[in-house]
């Protein structure tokens, strides 16, 4: 399924208008604010980190990923605010633009797990979890995740739409391709959510158990322990309300949609729901510098750094007497 394949239904009627109302706003917003955040956390990594880490790999391919999908949103503005709907550019420039959306969020859901696994070695077992956490082997993970999502993805291309539109699904779908895409939605559910998300959630689990529970040397140490649990929670929480939401909108839509592969069979509340869903999953590329500045103390202080040496040449204007 595509991420707004939400047709025009007769029990609908609204649902174009509904689609820019929510879309465009939505894209231009996350493409200014996603650029500006991402460009300044890669800066950020490559330029002011001194020393690679495990998490700043992973964090600067997270940057990337996010940074090149909120790259291809102004096409995507451009074809939902006119109300034509017609793509006037090469249908293999929007089935790029499909392909991009879906292996920005597998890449995202994959980085964040591996940095969940990497808190839960350095909080856990800090020693015995040293050869995890070694640079060379974590690049190497990174690019087996974009070699991996980069491959399972390509069935997405595979997704038909009418030549003069894009993001959209025709009214009805031929047999073949409705359980293609029943597939390819029960495949990147267990492979690009379930598990992931079950991997993620166990790892932060254990982490805030550790970190609540293990005896500290002073009252200080207590405080930091449990400031540390609170940034841990706030990054599930964003994870949480960003992607399971949207995989069980986007599952009821296919379950709808199956096995006649007819779109007005689908209701207007799921379509509606729909939209709502692929606009919260869209907006982590704006989220995700929240999580690293909330996930990575040493992030913290280089943002704080930076900032302030930015003011820092800024003249104090002089009061008048």
């Amino acid at each position: 399924m595509n991420d707004n394949s939400i047709l025009e239904n007769r029990s609908c009627g609204d649902i174009d208008n509904f689609k820019t109302n929510v879309y465009v706003p939505t894209y231009i917003t996350v493409f200014i604010f996603g650029f500006i955040e991402n460009v300044f956390c890669i800066y950020v990594f490559l330029r002011l980190y001194k020393k690679k880490t495990a998490f700043s790999v992973v964090m600067v391919n997270l940057a990337i990923s996010d940074l090149l999908f909120v790259c291809t949103l102004p096409w995507r503005v451009h074809y939902y605010y006119y109300a034509t709907r017609y793509w006037h550019l090469p249908h293999y420039f929007c089935k790029f633009l499909t392909y991009a959306l879906y292996l920005n969020m597998y890449c995202g859901i994959y980085f964040l797990t591996l940095m969940s696994i990497l808190r839960y070695f350095a909080v856990v077992h800090p020693i015995k979890g040293l050869k995890y956490r070694r640079v060379k082997n974590v690049q190497i993970i990174c690019i087996a995740i974009w070699i991996f999502v980069g491959l399972t993805a390509i069935p997405f291309l595979a997704i038909g739409n009418n030549k003069s539109q894009c993001f959209e699904v025709r009214d009805r779908i031929v047999n073949m391709d409705i359980k293609i895409i029943f597939t390819m939605n029960l495949i990147s559910l267990v492979l690009g959510f379930i598990i992931p998300f079950f991997i993620f959630m166990v790892c932060y689990i254990l982490v805030i158990r550790t970190l609540l529970t293990s005896k500290a040397n002073h009252l200080k140490q207590t405080t930091s322990r449990r400031k540390a649990s609170a940034r841990i929670i706030g990054v599930m929480v964003i994870f949480i309300t960003g992607f399971p939401i949207y995989h069980i909108v986007r599952t009821i839509y296919i379950a709808e949609l199956f096995p006649a592969g007819n779109t007005f069979n689908v209701s207007c509340l799921v379509w509606k729901t729909a939209v709502a869903a692929s606009c919260r999953a869209i907006m982590n590329p704006c989220l995700d510098p929240i999580l690293y500045y909330f996930a990575a103390e040493t992030f913290r202080d280089k943002v704080r750094s930076t900032i302030k040496n930015a003011f820092k040449g800024i003249p104090t204007p002089i009061q008048q007497t």
